[in-house]
């Protein structure tokens, strides 16, 4: 199954969960608690303050070569936005990829996307865990705070 066939399924329309593909072209469905949906929307709006040149969008999807990832939340410039906006799922990775944890997520999940988000050419990605805390990783190491957006805070649990 390819990403622009689920994307026309209507039958997956209201699911209550994020899907993904593998690269074996099987669903992989992701449960949401409320908190997940909060942090996302304060990831969003503090990006789209801190960095209003750019895109900050909930949802994703980014093919690469585990399959197609959804990021909880990404930034990308304007240029890639251009370059990717019809497209079904994104070519490239956006240049700020978060993945919101849910209590399913293990850290080996999580470095899989992250090493396949920075081969998709990501220059930051972040991981806000299930308090709210952000923890921000550049392709070769952690860092302590974004380079892309320094004023970024280190939680959005009370923002």
């Amino acid at each position: 199954m390819k990403w622009e066939q689920l994307c026309d399924d209507a039958s997956l329309e209201n699911l209550p969960y994020r899907v993904e593909l593998s690269r074996h072209g099987q669903l992989v469905l992701s449960p949401r608690r409320s908190y997940h949906s909060i942090f996302q929307s304060r990831i969003i709006r503090w990006l789209n303050q801190l960095l209003p040149q750019g895109e900050a969008m909930p949802e994703c999807p980014i093919e690469t070569e585990i399959g197609t990832v959804v990021a909880d939340v990404a930034w990308a410039s304007p240029e890639k936005v251009k370059r990717n906006f019809y497209l079904p799922n994104w070519a490239e990775s956006p240049e700020i990829v978060v993945e919101v944890l849910s209590p399913s997520n293990d850290s080996k999940e999580i470095e899989k996307k992250r090493e396949a988000m920075f081969a998709k050419g990501a220059r930051e990605f972040w991981v806000c865990d299930q308090k709210g805390l952000l923890q921000f990783f550049a392709p070769r190491e952690r860092v302590a705070n974004s380079k892309l957006c320094p004023k970024f805070p280190a939680s959005v649990a009370n923002r």
